[in-house]
């Protein structure tokens, strides 16, 4: 089975390349979608840690001038 970076490449549409259009260029399938969806969850939930861990350390220390 292809990793979801290897499926969503095939489905990428180079920026450079595209324009503003009603047209459908490409379709996602529900389940990569959700596949995708899933494989994001664990990288916000770590940036989420690591935001709160980040605030803890410096939350009493005064940042400024006078």
């Amino acid at each position: 089975m292809a990793s979801m970076a290897e499926k969503m490449r095939k489905k990428a549409i180079k920026a450079t390349n595209t324009t503003k259009s009603t047209k459908v260029v490409k379709y996602i399938e529900r389940c990569d979608v959700v596949a995708l969806n899933r494989t994001m969850e664990l990288t916000i939930a770590q940036n989420e840690r690591e935001r709160r861990e980040s605030w803890e350390a410096v939350k009493d220390e005064y940042i400024g001038t006078k």
